[in-house]
């Protein structure tokens, strides 16, 4: 409990997917005191049916708030899990919040992050806001104009912080989750208000090893061309070709999470991290977001080191604008996880507690993205999103 705001966290690996909702939430439940259950947040493994699994938390909280998402691994205080629930329920006198949905990302993005940011401040009963946090589809490679629709609602220096739902490593058909409803190609959002704070830390880890090269051709998250040569250049360059063709066989590998692309930022010490999803037979990359043509990229290199001390940094960062930490959000690139391996994933987790504490709850998944402000935790400057980041949120006073 943090001075009026109280949480806690279930967790189920039922291979039934109504059971594993309904037994995380129950497990949440059993330590959520004194009030019941007001606001829900589900992540939930996409190999369970979405429908039963909400519909099992749902048979626990009643009518509380609910809003998650599909995952590519879920987190909770003793470590990463997959094909599992994890539930984080939420109950206070001094906290306020709204949710909204925005549909149809694919046809309208900005709209959607309208629609969605709109829906939660129409929601929310207090006048004082906190911050935005959604949920939104992995599948989607136009965040950049999600957020300008949200920005256009809550302002341009609102904070607004999210991971993007996975389907654990398919590339298929991620969900999301709001009330009784289970949808794709849209983001769900809660808007925080009232007597409360949010901090939020993000961190990669990840240096350049390459010469900078110049983006001269790329459309939505494809890279086509590098100062005019195929944009798997890069990789042959370093890698040799015979690498970059296995690599092109066996699709989103470990070596390819250690070796991601870096886009320069606004400053020399930012780059946003694009994982590479496939490599096409023209040299077109697919990347794991929106890659921005005439910006300057180079090769990035990540260790498990550099890894966990990364998530040391982000979660001091999100800590740092509170007195107090009720609960702990963790967006954690699913790249890390691959690069990290299972053992040093759970390692990650308890650096995690180190820094945050025993006590408080944390919970979280493995994200196709994370999207947050670049810069420390108590400036909001220009959101971003990142694809092989840890990204830390922090919900206290």
């Amino acid at each position: 409990m943090s001075h009026g705001i109280n949480a806690s966290i279930g967790w189920s690996t039922a291979s039934d997917a109504f059971q594993a909702g309904s037994e995380a939430a129950r497990m949440a439940r059993e330590h959520l005191q004194p009030l019941g259950p007001q606001i829900t947040l589900v992540f939930g493994s996409s190999w369970f049916d979405q429908a039963q699994l909400v519909r099992g938390v749902r048979a626990v909280v009643g009518s509380a708030a609910l809003i998650g998402g599909s995952t590519a691994g879920e987190i909770v205080s003793s470590g990463p899990l997959t094909h599992s629930c994890a539930v984080l329920l939420l109950s206070s006198v001094t906290l306020a919040w709204g949710l909204g949905a925005g549909k149809g990302i694919a046809a309208d993005p900005r709209r959607a992050g309208q629609q969605a940011a709109f829906d939660a401040v129409k929601g929310l009963s207090a006048t004082q806001r906190i911050g935005f946090l959604f949920f939104g589809d992995g599948l989607a490679t136009s965040y950049a104009e999600v957020v300008r629709g949200a920005q256009e609602v809550l302002g341009t220096s609102f904070l607004i912080v999210g991971g993007l739902a996975g389907d654990d490593l398919r590339f298929s058909r991620t969900y999301q989750y709001l009330g009784h409803q289970v949808v794709s190609d849209a983001l769900v959002g809660v808007v925080f208000g009232g007597q409360g704070k949010m901090g939020v830390g993000i961190q990669h880890g990840f240096a350049p090893i390459s010469k900078p090269r110049h983006i001269t051709r790329a459309h939505a998250n494809i890279l086509v061309e590098l100062d005019g040569h195929p944009a798997a250049s890069v990789y042959e360059e370093y890698f040799g070709p015979d690498v970059v063709q296995r690599m092109r066989h066996e699709g989103f590998t470990r070596q390819g999470s250690a070796y991601p692309l870096g886009i320069q930022g606004e400053t020399e010490d930012q780059w946003l991290l694009r994982n590479v999803v496939s490599f096409q037979e023209d040299g077109s990359l697919a990347c794991s977001g929106e890659i921005l043509e005439g910006s300057w990229l180079q090769l990035m290199i990540g260790s498990r080191e550099f890894a966990l001390e990364a998530a040391r940094r982000a979660a001091q960062d999100a800590l740092k604008p509170l007195n107090r930490a009720a609960a702990v959000i963790v967006f954690d690139s699913v790249a890390r996880r691959k690069l990290l391996g299972q053992q040093q994933a759970a390692e990650e987790i308890a650096v995690l507690r180190q820094v945050v504490g025993p006590s408080t709850p944390l919970i979280g998944c493995y994200t196709y993205g994370e999207q947050a402000p670049l810069g420390t935790a108590s400036i909001v400057g220009r959101t971003v999103v990142q694809t092989g980041a840890i990204l830390v949120i922090a919900l206290g006073t």
